[in-house]
């Protein structure tokens, strides 16, 4: 029996849907407070990868929360900026999880 690999792809959606999702990432805070540590880059994207709205999530080692709007995506498709074919770097979130992040904003 051949060894069979799965390979992700793209969800299809229609172009006009609405989605959140979240990556990953490490480094310092746009703000430059907090270095060295994890953080996520939540959207609010069209079906085909548009960013509606983005958003950068912080968060310290004593739970301090920093988010900070990243105006400089939206706009943007998704996959083709950054040059990936499918979902894989992707987390999907909730409708409330991202409002959640985009209060954040709102009460700093």
């Amino acid at each position: 029996m051949e060894n069979v690999i799965n390979f992700p792809v793209r969800v299809k959606r229609k172009p006009d849907e609405v989605w959140y999702c979240r990556e990953f990432w490490t480094g310092d805070s746009r703000d430059g407070q907090f270095l060295n540590g994890d953080g996520y880059h939540y959207f609010e994207m069209l079906g085909d990868g548009v960013v509606q709205k983005a958003f950068e999530y912080y968060e310290n080692d004593e739970g301090e929360e920093k988010v900070t709007p990243t105006p400089e995506l939206v706009g943007i498709n998704w996959f083709e900026f950054f040059g990936f074919e499918d979902e894989e770097l992707l987390e999907i979130v909730l409708e409330h999880e991202f409002y959640h992040i985009e209060q954040l904003v709102k009460k700093s």
